[in-house]
């Protein structure tokens, strides 16, 4: 509904233009989004906000009903792409992910809780 409205951006630059809506962290300010670069390297930019949620499930509603347009990780939408209820915007512009690190306290063994949860993480997350 909202890009019905609002037409296509066809540029990063044009993004500006639109009404973003930001994650906003716990120290009041809002996460940057990601942009690469052909060489491998990611821009963080800031982006002007027209809303500020402190969940991306929020950012997601947001959306659905016509907010603006967002930057998320395409596993939290998967689901809506896949229906048609939201679509992608400048796809050359998606990013490969974010890295996740697992730290754990050094022992000998892992615990079968700990073992669980990076059998999880690793088949949920695509970790190589």
């Amino acid at each position: 509904a909202y890009l019905q409205r609002r037409g296509m951006p066809q540029t990063d630059e044009d993004l500006g233009n639109y009404d973003c809506i930001l994650y906003g962290k716990a120290d009041g300010s809002t996460l940057e989004w990601s942009f690469p670069h052909g060489d491998g390297r990611i821009e963080k930019r800031p982006m002007p906000a027209r809303m500020v949620l402190g969940s991306a499930e929020a950012q997601v509603s947001a959306v659905l009903a016509g907010y603006g347009i967002t930057q998320l990780p395409t596993w939290l939408i998967k689901n809506e792409l896949a229906s048609g209820e939201l679509v992608e915007i400048l796809p050359h512009l998606s990013t490969s992910g974010l890295p996740l690190n697992l730290v754990w306290p050094q022992s000998r063994r892992l615990t079968p809780k700990m073992n669980a949860l990076i059998e999880g993480l690793s088949g949920a997350l695509l970790i190589d």
